[in-house]
């Protein structure tokens, strides 16, 4: 990223919020559902919800349409300044990567990442802040879950602390770090790589290609790819958090999925976190972006020179 005038941490925070909270609201159901068909292979078995349409169905009987919407308010404790940090260490890792390969290749004209760093900062800036924000993970995944029954945020938490302390808060840290890290490292660098193939056509081919339109679609299809090579890193995080008792570390789940359910465990609910993660991704990298030109736009407009600013990415 290469550009006279950038927009404020403030900006890239409220802007990670932003598309944090749009997506947390419209995708919901998807995380709702994903999480009760992970949430037990006997309970499938016996309950006849192995079905995406078979759960959706149980879930609407038992609460009415607005339980598919169940851990919303949890998911928006989680996700909003999840997401805000996220983009908040990606801006400042990607600025600092940038001027260290500026110093390293001797090009002070540069203004976009390698493919390596894109997928180190990408890593880096999501298990940073999905690490700070686990308490909220576990908050979101318990209420998504038939398996608890709170009466509210207050009572959860102290239902959570007393069973497990401070470490209740963090179960499930290590898988979802393994999944988070790479899931993110790997969005990034296909995000930057198909957004750089968009326009390269779109060139080549004399077109003109909304900005909306490039994010998008690269959105999508990174976000696709990503999702289901890390899926078993999110069974085994699902379980630990549900089930922590059967579920004892990061090894063990492993073990104990793949002897119970064999290779095909590790992928329940699979097409629900890939479409998710792939439209999710999408939103919120194109709401992110729209966002930072905006603030650019609104910049230029006021700045007496006039400088042209943009994001490179």
């Amino acid at each position: 990223m290469g550009t006279d005038k950038k927009p404020g941490s403030i900006v890239h925070l409220g802007a990670g919020a932003l598309s944090g909270v749009t997506s947390c609201v419209l995708l919901q159901p998807f995380d709702l559902i994903k999480t009760r068909l992970q949430q037990s292979q006997i309970q499938q078995a016996h309950n006849g919800l192995g079905t995406i349409s078979a759960t959706v169905r149980s879930v609407v009987a038992a609460d009415g349409v607005r339980g598919l919407w169940r851990g919303t308010l949890p998911s928006l404790i989680r996700n909003a300044p999840g997401t805000s940090l996220y983009f908040y260490f990606l801006n400042h890792t990607r600025h600092f990567c940038l001027a260290a390969e500026q110093r390293f290749t001797g090009d002070q004209a540069r203004t976009q990442l390698s493919p390596s760093s894109n997928m180190v900062i990408g890593a880096s800036s999501r298990a940073f802040a999905g690490f700070l924000l686990m308490p909220g993970t576990i908050l979101k995944v318990h209420f998504e879950s038939s398996l608890y029954k709170y009466a509210g945020i207050a009572g959860a938490l102290k239902v959570i602390w007393r069973q497990g302390g401070v470490r209740g808060f963090f179960v499930g840290a290590v898988p979802t770090a393994i999944r988070d890290a790479p899931y993110a490292g790997l969005y990034l660098l296909l995000y930057e790589a198909i957004k750089n193939q968009e326009r390269a056509m779109a060139q080549r081919r004399n077109v003109l290609l909304p900005e909306t339109t490039v994010t998008m679609v690269a959105g999508v299809a990174a976000g696709l790819a990503a999702s289901y090579l890390t899926q078993p890193f999110d069974m085994v995080k699902t379980r630990m958090q549900l089930r922590p008792l059967e579920y004892t570390s990061v090894v063990q789940s492993f073990a104990k999925i793949y002897n119970e359910e064999t290779f095909r465990g590790f992928f329940r609910g699979i097409s629900l976190r890939v479409l998710r993660k792939g439209v999710q991704a999408s939103l919120v990298f194109t709401l992110y972006e729209w966002v930072l030109r905006s603030s650019t736009r609104r910049s230029e407009t006021s700045s007496p020179t006039g400088s042209s600013a943009r994001l490179q990415a």
